[in-house]
């Protein structure tokens, strides 16, 4: 079972806020060693810290511009529909876990997590391979 909290208007800041409230699929990817960009002891001082982490480049930000993208591309080779969720999940046996999905399909119970990789990354997704980084954030186990 897992409670909801509204995100949809929420600004930035905010959001950042609630994130630190507990530990999302990228954080567990940290965690496990499976991300290259964060370590465990990232997300513990991320986790811990009053400040926050406001970071932001290029790539993440082409990543969210092309969200919607991968959404409508995802739907037209599918067939099936989604729609925005705009809510963070977090479970109620386990209150450290978060999840924040990009989208939900529509008539079913499941979420799409919409990834846009770069060329230079592409011999990690080769031969349909999903990289360990990217199934990690997207899969989170409710209880």
């Amino acid at each position: 079972m897992y409670e909801v909290k509204s995100i949809k208007d929420m600004n930035h800041e905010a959001w950042l806020k609630l994130r630190k409230t507990g530990i999302g699929g990228s954080d567990a990817a940290a965690i496990c060693g499976l991300n290259p960009y964060a370590s465990a002891v990232h997300v513990f001082q991320e986790k811990t810290s009053e400040e926050l982490n406001v970071k932001d480049n290029e790539p993440m930000r082409q990543g969210r511009g092309l969200e919607d993208y991968v959404a409508r591309r995802f739907c037209e080779a599918s067939g099936l529909k989604v729609r925005r969720s705009h809510i963070l999940y977090r479970s109620t046996s386990h209150s450290f876990i978060i999840a924040d999905v990009d989208r939900l399909i529509v008539g079913q119970d499941a979420g799409l997590e919409c990834k846009a990789a770069s060329a230079y990354s592409y011999d990690q997704w080769k031969d349909g391979q999903i990289p360990p980084i990217t199934l990690s954030s997207a899969f989170t186990i409710w209880q």
